[in-house]
């Protein structure tokens, strides 16, 4: 009875010891395998932050990139850099954009209600800025150095800075008549330069003692263009338009115009030494070209059949070259950055702003 006893307990023990192996070998190739898979997981986060912490900024790729979807207002190019300024029109607040980086930092949060427009100055370091109100538009200035800011007063219909960042040129109205005068930044020490019943009178200074404006003709419905020297001098350089738009040269020596005709839009340049134009061999808007400083080129967006081709011409030889084509955009406005190397353009349709990279 005794032996019998301990056969039984030597046959437990001995399939204990068997069911004990059994489970050690089936589960030791399913932990070697969870612990190589744990080591190659490692192995490649280790490798992917290697090349994340190792890796240098992409170039961009040529054609048209979306530098930003905000809705952009008085979009303008940096004084330092190949930077942006613009305004967000929901807010006021001011937003700066690397073209190169496409980083955006905000340089102003202050709340603007019911802002509408921006005018910078040419140095980018003052802005006139339009409110709507129920009485009519709401002209403010503002110094982004001094922070001096307050109101132009009232009826006023558009401004201009000069080219020395100094003055300011207003259109007032005043009863049947406008005014065209020169201010202070602030406003203040006017004086009257032109009263004048044209209407719908939009300014530009285009050299220091030469001011211009684009006003309707009366009655016709069509547009004129005129100088106005800080003296008074009043001359007509084009008259009788129609969908007449400008676009000055940096010096003020010339300027690109272009026409609505029945063949579609016309583009010309003229002089203002000479009083002579010629024609631009494309068709364009003026206010979609943008010039090159120091040179007699400029960069145009040409839209056709929902199309958009960027084309450099040569003013003195009217030799044109397209740098980029089949662009799926309609463009508001361009211009350059400040280091001409980057093309800006606000789409028509949802005011965002794209670029386009100059090659070197």
């Amino acid at each position: 009875m005794k032996d019998q006893k301990q056969i039984i307990i030597l046959i437990i023990i001995a399939a204990s010891l068997v069911s004990f192996l059994a489970g050690y070998f089936l589960t030791q190739p399913a932990r070697q395998s969870a612990d190589i898979l744990q080591q190659q997981r490692g192995s490649l986060i280790d490798r992917f932050s290697e090349v994340t912490n190792n890796a240098t900024p992409t170039p961009l790729p040529p054609g048209l990139l979306q530098a930003t979807s905000d809705v952009a207002l008085s979009a303008t190019s940096a004084p330092d850099n190949n930077s942006i300024f613009y305004y967000h029109p929901t807010s006021g607040f001011v937003s700066k954009l690397d073209l190169e980086t496409r980083a955006n930092t905000l340089v102003s949060n202050t709340q603007l209600n019911n802002l509408t427009n921006v005018i910078w100055s040419p140095n980018k370091n003052r802005v006139i800025t339009i409110f709507r109100s129920l009485s009519g538009p709401v002209y403010k200035y503002f110094d982004y150095t001094t922070r001096d800011n307050g109101s132009l007063g009232i009826n006023i219909k558009d401004a201009v800075f000069s080219p020395d960042n100094q003055k300011i040129a207003l259109v007032r109205s005043s009863g049947d008549d406008s005014n065209i005068e020169i201010t202070d930044f602030h406003g203040k020490n006017s004086q009257v330069i032109l009263k004048t019943r044209l209407n719908n009178i939009k300014l530009a200074w285009p050299s220091t003692h030469l001011l211009s404006f684009i006003a309707n003709d009366a009655d016709t419905g069509a547009q004129s263009l005129y100088t106005l020297s800080d003296t008074g001098d009043l001359n007509q350089l084009v008259g009788g338009e129609n969908s007449l738009a400008v676009r000055w040269s940096p010096d003020g020596s010339e300027f690109l115009y272009s026409v609505r005709e029945n063949r579609g839009v016309s583009l010309r340049l003229f002089n203002i030494a000479s009083r002579q134009s010629k024609p631009v061999p494309v068709q364009t808007n003026a206010v979609n070209c943008a010039w090159l400083s120091g040179q007699h080129l400029v960069i145009c967006a040409v839209e056709t059949e929902g199309e958009t081709s960027i084309t450099r011409i040569n003013l003195a030889t009217n030799v044109t070259k397209i740098l980029f084509s089949n662009l799926i955009i309609s463009p508001k406005d361009i211009f350059m950055s400040h280091l001409e190397d980057f093309v800006i353009i606000t789409s028509a349709g949802d005011q965002s702003i794209w670029e386009l990279k100059l090659a070197n």
